[in-house]
């Protein structure tokens, strides 16, 4: 047998223990069965977008300033200020969660770290397993 070695960063070595764990699996054997069952002939799909484009961010503030001058005619500030908390909670939840489902918690943790430190972002993750295995969603 040959000596060959890949590298990759150890955020894509997470994620291949995550996957591999997942089909139980040594992370060995599932880079090989990977390896085995991609065509290298075809274009890798492209990335998700992370960003919006100038139109896509004109048409979102255009949206929200309409719903804004919708709801804050109908409801007093603070309910507004409560129903976009509870909005917002919501989306970023619901973002979490598909970061977990798609073995992407390694970047999800360093997103949280930057943003609160380290054990915040410890705390916010355990937190999310919980909520998760409580809900039978993990």
């Amino acid at each position: 047998m040959g000596e060959d070695q890949i590298s990759c960063t150890d955020a894509e070595w997470e994620r291949a223990r995550v996957l591999a764990d997942r089909r139980e699996m040594s992370i060995s054997r599932y880079l090989v069965e990977c390896g085995l069952n991609v065509d290298p002939t075809t274009e890798a799909p492209k990335p998700p977008r992370l960003v919006l484009d100038e139109a896509e961010q004109r048409r979102l503030h255009d949206s929200v300033v309409k719903i804004a001058k919708r709801t804050a005619e109908a409801e007093s500030e603070e309910a507004v200020m409560t129903r976009i908390r509870n909005a917002l909670n919501f989306l970023v939840e619901a973002r979490i969660r598909e970061m977990v489902r798609d073995a992407r918690e390694y970047e999800l943790k360093s997103l949280l770290t930057d943003l609160f430190g380290e054990r915040a972002a410890a705390a916010t993750v355990e937190r999310l397993h919980t909520r998760m295995a409580t809900d039978g969603l993990d």
